[in-house]
């Protein structure tokens, strides 16, 4: 850690180490089990995981457990008036499962460990650690903005691209996600430039790439196949993975051994096969033979070249655990839907949404990809477990600057594929002793991406000998992180009070050599020079639960995030080269339950996001560095209701709704502005820090499940936006900003209905997806850098058939109607016609 986060982080640190033996000293702890009354159970014999459920509701518990140790299993009925523990026991008989108690009305599910005897010859289980806890219902009891993506939700939104997951999640939406194999997250109209974190098992991935006059994207590399569950945070967020990240954080969980292991086994397969239709062999396009040309013969589902598999083992032993994994994807060119608008009006002329017509093949939209995942989890112990982990990730795939696809009809053409490979290292530490003062989880972690994209521009093949340039630009960044976090859940004034605090620090280096920026290959070259430098970011923070009644709890939390740059590049200026600062961030939020299963909750949050070194110091973005840069400060406030209900129509439903609105503002707000300093042979560009901006919209998120009809909805609609200046504030697209590529669609909805028939067997549903207009009018000047879209509204069918317990065969129809349209922030390329998916999944 740098002399300047040290000295920031002192007075802190201090405090965090001190926090636990005061809170002793101050307050006691609850009692690990409580002398309980009878209650009266009525639960029939079903799945383990619905009568755990049913058991959680009926004893008002908090159940914690990993997905997949219930999964199989049946539990026999109970019956009757008894305590608790009788309950559980019965429940859990013959199943292999053990529970334990963690505080008043707290309980985890574990598997046990073989016998050991100690001296006393007391018997001692050892607890199989617990990564994750994602309740389907997690969200509709929360009094902030989360949200949960299962893996049975990924599976039901797996499409053409990995930001298909979202599309049924309010407030997020992926962006430019027909454009290269690649995550770029936009939460509540917040993106890149570290704006949204994407965590994958706690890791930081991200490297920020320039893509010309539509500004940067911020990418994450994996494969759906090898994930777990996503669990969304919205706004300033607690923990280590919300430093310095105002607009939220995705944390994506990867698949563990209890994901692939059936019950009553000690290890597992998992095998994955998928094909299908709308996609051909990219052509070989290189700069001396460029290939214009589009096909409009799609392929059909035999004769396609659009192809995933995995294979996944895990293995379940008395003191470790071991999780191994290997996906592989492979996909051509798509081809664009046939039906619907392709032109836009704009100021009375009217303008191409894309230069792919109906029908066409789509260029530069493939991807060729190979995943190979390894974990490996020592149990050691007295509650004691260490995970070690590696993954690595290589593509190639396609895709084109915005330079490429607005400019010129004639120019548009095949480019070179893109490669990437992004190396994931991790070590993870976890301790629950069974005691009230220590829940503790350490990581250490470090992730590599290196690759090579293309920077290339629109022009023409002139013969003979003149030919359009495609340069590759290399570039590699290097992360290094460490975070650790304690949980102590104590007793004040006979409430239950959770405290949360703990610190990270991570530290990005960024590396790339010079490249050739020119037209034709016998233009002069203009070498430009990508960001170089490193970036360092350390945190302390501390957040707290207080149950002040039965009915409020109240929320609190303060973070301190230090943070520095540097440039290390050859044309960084002495004086100039280096910028830190530091922030303090409080929150504060109450949740009032009206009633069991009703809350309505508020909460406001701060949050800093330091300037990156692509804003900062030199960069290949035309623009003149800025080290005076202050980092934005963003100020969220939400008001929301929960509802969770339990046999509403019938023994055994669920349905939950969330409901809120928020107002982000966002002061020194860094913009892309004229270069005050410009001429001939400088940069066009630079950044400021502008008065602010802000974002206020309404999020709706909805759900119903039953033995036989499940359903879900979500709305996001943004009611006001504005971007102010010392002039004024104005509500229209951001003139030069890349925040006019960041401005969602004013509303989105989204529909998913299904049956489920045949004793559960088949499965039946839809899916409707409808985007609106953008949220802000766009200006004159920012027409050509911005992409446009028409509203849209796309369906899908999905069908899905259990052929054993243990083996299902998926089908889907995407784009059901074979719609043409542009898919919202997804530049000007089109979003694939109608698609036929066929996948085959089975556990062993």
């Amino acid at each position: 850690m740098t002399d300047m986060t040290t000295r920031a982080a002192r007075p802190l640190l201090a405090a965090l180490l001190a926090l636990g033996p005061v809170a002793g000293l101050l307050v006691s702890a609850a009692p690990v089990w409580a002398q309980e009354q009878a209650i009266d159970f009525n639960i029939p014999a079903q799945p383990l995981a619905r009568a755990i459920a049913a058991y959680g509701r009926a004893a008002s518990y908090q159940i914690s457990a990993d997905a997949g140790l219930l999964r199989g299993r049946t539990a026999p009925p109970v019956v009757g008036r008894m305590s608790p523990a009788r309950a559980l026991d019965l429940l859990l008989a013959g199943s292999g499962v053990t529970w334990r108690s963690t505080g008043p009305g707290r309980v985890v599910l574990e598997r046990p460990a073989p016998v050991q005897t100690g001296v006393s010859g007391a018997i001692a289980l050892d607890p199989i650690l617990v990564w994750n806890e994602d309740p389907a219902d997690a969200p509709f009891r929360t009094g902030r903005a989360v949200a949960h993506i299962s893996a049975d939700e990924i599976d039901l939104r797996r499409g053409a691209s990995p930001g298909d997951m979202f599309k049924g999640t309010p407030g997020v939406l992926a962006a430019n996600n027909n454009n290269g194999a690649k995550l770029d997250v936009n939460i509540r109209g917040m993106q890149g430039q570290n704006r949204v974190k994407v965590a994958i098992d706690g890791t930081q991935q991200t490297s920020t790439t320039w893509r010309g006059y539509a500004g940067v994207d911020e990418r994450v590399y994996l494969d759906s196949d090898l994930i777990g569950g996503i669990d969304i945070s919205k706004g300033p967020s607690d923990g280590a993975a919300g430093a310095g990240t105002p607009g939220g954080v995705v944390a994506v969980r990867t698949l563990n051994a209890s994901d692939i292991v059936q019950a009553g086994a000690r290890q597992g397969w998992r095998l994955r096969l998928g094909v299908g239709d709308n996609a051909a062999t990219a052509p070989d396009s290189t700069p001396t033979a460029p290939v214009y040309e589009q096909r409009s013969d799609a392929p059909d589902l035999f004769g396609s070249r659009n192809a995933s598999g995995s294979l996944a083992y895990g293995f379940v032993g008395d003191s470790v655990e071991v999780m191994l994994a290997y996906a592989r994807r492979s996909r051509g060119n798509y081809f664009a839907g046939e039906h619907g608008p392709t032109i836009y009006s704009f100021e009375g002329r009217d303008y191409l949404l894309s230069f792919t017509k109906p029908g066409e093949e789509v260029f530069n939209s493939s991807e060729d990809s190979r995943t190979l995942m390894a974990k490996t989890t020592f149990h050691l112990g007295e509650g004691q477990a260490i995970e070690f982990g590696y993954t690595q990730h290589d593509t190639e795939f396609g895709e084109a600057m915005g330079s490429l696809l607005f400019q010129q009809d004639n120019g548009y053409r095949q480019v070179q594929l893109s490669d990437i490979t992004a190396r994931t290292y991790t070590a993870r530490y976890r301790w629950q002793p069974g005691n009230e003062l220590v829940d503790l989880a350490a990581n250490l972690w470090a992730t590599d991406v290196s690759g090579t994209t293309r920077a290339v521009t629109s022009s023409l093949y002139f013969p003979p000998y003149i030919y359009p340039a495609d340069e590759p630009r290399y570039s590699k960044t290097v992360t290094w992180g460490a975070d650790l976090t304690n949980t102590s859940r104590l007793s004040l004034g006979g409430r239950e009070l959770t405290l949360r605090y703990g610190m990270s620090y991570l530290i990005e280096d960024m590396d790339a050599d010079e490249y050739c920026s020119r037209t034709f290959t016998n233009s002069s070259c203009v070498w430009m020079s990508p960001s170089q430098g490193t970036r360092e970011i350390g945190s302390l923070f501390a957040s707290g639960d207080w149950q002040m009644t039965p009915d409020l709890t109240l929320s609190a939390g303060l973070r301190h995030d230090a943070w520095r740059l540097e440039d290390t590049s050859a044309r960084a200026a002495p004086g100039d080269d280096e910028s830190s600062g530091s922030g303090l961030n409080p929150s504060l939020g109450l949740t009032w339950e009206l009633r069991p299963g009703l809350q309505l909750f508020g909460r406001y949050a701060e949050a800093i996001r330091p300037p990156t070194l692509r804003e900062t110091m030199v960069s290949d973005a035309n623009a003149a560095p800025n080290p005076d840069l202050k980092a934005e400060s963003s100020q969220s406030l939400e008001l929301g209701i929960n509802l969770l209900l339990r046999d509403l129509f019938a023994e055994g439903d669920s349905a939950g709704l969330k409901a809120s609105a928020f107002r982000n503002t966002h002061d020194g707000y860094i913009s892309r502005v004229p270069n005050p300093n410009g001429g001939p042979g400088l940069p066009v560009y630079s950044f400021a820090n502008i008065d602010k901006a802000t974002f206020t919209g309404f999020e709706l998120a909805a759900r119903y499940d039953s033995s036989r009809f499940f359903a879900s909805a979500a709305a996001t609609y943004y009611s006001d936006y504005e971007f102010c200046y010392d002039a004024g504030c104005q509500n229209t697209s951001v003139t030069y900003d890349y925040a006019a590529n960041h401005l969602p669609p004013e509303l989105m909805l989204s529909l998913t209905l299904g049956t489920r028939v045949m004793e559960e067997r088949l499965t039946l549903g839809t899916i409707i997806d409808h985007a609106g207009s953008r949220m802000a009018p766009l200006t004159s000047q920012d027409r050509m850098r911005t992409a446009v879209w028409e509203p849209y509204t796309v369906g899908t069918l999905f069908a899905s058939y259990d052929l054993t317990d243990s083996t299902s065969l998926d089908l889907r129809v995407e784009n059901v109607t074979d719609r043409y349209y542009v898919n919202a922030l997804d530049g000007w390329t089109p979003a694939p016609g109608r698609t036929v998916r066929l996948n085959l999944s089975a556990q062993f």
